[in-house]
């Protein structure tokens, strides 16, 4: 039987006026007792400030949540670490920070909060597939193997388990094995993006692009605002078409490419990894004046970011640019890339220069060769001025 919790009650008159008055009358006594207390008050004492309101921890999840829904990567991870700090035993933001921060590059970061959550709570099978994870993107691979296996030991049934064990046994070179990991992942969990990236990946390590793009592009419509799967998306079009070069296909593949890193940026304008891709693809496809604009933006976001450097210091040398380029390539051996493309691009744009300068350009080509003895441009180089390399 149903009880009325508000029962009828006879009706009275309207308490309207009485609440006016009443109003009216504590307004009046508030004003003059401040304006009496102000003309008592020490003019020397520091009035209190008034109190702010402190954001509850359920607060900054709510942020959390919905920055990363919009895509801001970023915006999420702040908000998740204030959390940390203030629950300093609470294993699944640790967990979730630590995924965030992978999307982000933030590799080294990522293993520091994912072995924390497993020292939380080791006997979760999602913070030891975590922690598989961020060993797995830092190449401790051997390890990241071990927590792997564990954690499907643990939870035969945990999606993520078998998504972690599949990343790593693709790294290592299994993988007939990983992409069965792969399709268990997905069969637990088919709305999982983890899985079906992971999937992806699976087949993008053995260079097949055009198998290992529509798992990608599955993960992508699950979570549309992740920007590090258009950065995916983008590159697997790009290597597809760099393997079709010169046809049809090859063209319609760059623009693809191109479209996934413009779309990302749409997200992210700030997102120095796409805006780098971008510029890279965009010289690829011959689009040379963009590319080139969009990798000045990428340094200019990122000015520690040697491969954006090189990228940019190698197109400078197509273009002729070379001054501009021994500048930009010097930055990015500054920064620590330090391969063998790298130094003769140095030597050969002093040798390029209007004045070829073989004193400043040899030193370069000779350490080319130190580098990659095979290196047939700083050879060629090094015999334009004369010189001799065992």
């Amino acid at each position: 039987m149903y009880i009325d919790p508000s029962p009828r009650r006879r009706r009275r008159g309207s308490p309207l006026p009485v609440i006016i008055l009443i109003i009216l009358t504590l307004g009046a006594v508030g004003y003059f007792a401040n304006e009496r207390f102000e003309l008592v008050r020490n003019p020397f004492e520091t009035p209190t400030p008034t109190a702010t309101p402190t954001r509850t921890t359920l607060s900054f999840l709510s942020e959390a949540q919905s920055q990363y829904e919009q895509g801001n990567i970023r915006e999420a991870i702040q908000a998740f670490r204030v959390v940390a700090d203030r629950e300093p035993d609470n294993d699944e933001v640790r967990r979730e920070l630590a995924r965030l921060l992978i999307f982000d590059s933030e590799f080294d970061e990522s293993l520091i909060f994912a072995r924390e959550a497993e020292a939380i709570n080791e006997d979760d099978a999602r913070n030891l597939a975590t922690l598989a994870l961020a060993l797995d993107w830092t190449s401790n691979y051997d390890d990241a193997y071990s927590y792997a296996q564990l954690a499907v030991a643990l939870d035969p049934q945990l999606s993520q388990a078998h998504g972690a064990l599949a990343e790593v046994m693709a790294d290592l070179g299994s993988w007939y094995q990983a992409v069965d990991e792969a399709e268990t992942a997905v069969e637990l969990d088919g709305r999982s993006m983890d899985a079906h990236r992971v999937l992806g990946y699976t087949h993008e390590v053995q260079g097949k692009y055009s198998e290992a793009i529509p798992h990608y592009q599955k993960a992508l419509e699950l979570e549309p605002n992740l920007t590090f799967l258009y950065l995916t998306l983008g590159s697997n079009y790009r290597a597809l078409a760099t393997k079709q070069w010169g046809t049809k296909q090859a063209d319609e593949n760059f623009a693809s490419s191109v479209e996934m890193f413009r779309k990302g940026l749409e997200i992210n304008p700030d997102d120095a990894t796409l805006r780098f891709n971008l510029g890279k693809t965009l010289f690829q496809a011959g689009d040379q004046e963009l590319g080139i604009r969009e990798l000045r933006k990428a340094v200019e976001l990122k000015p520690d970011m040697p491969e954006a450097y090189q990228q940019l210091a190698v197109n400078l040398y197509l273009r002729r640019a070379y001054e501009e380029a021994i500048e930009q390539m010097q930055k990015a051996i500054d920064l620590g890339n330090e391969s063998a493309i790298n130094y003769y691009v140095v030597g050969l744009s002093y040798l390029n220069l209007e004045e070829t300068d073989c004193e400043k350009g040899v030193p370069w080509l000779e350490k080319a060769l130190e580098i990659d003895p095979d290196s047939a441009p700083a050879r060629e180089g090094l015999n334009r001025c004369g010189v001799s390399f065992p």
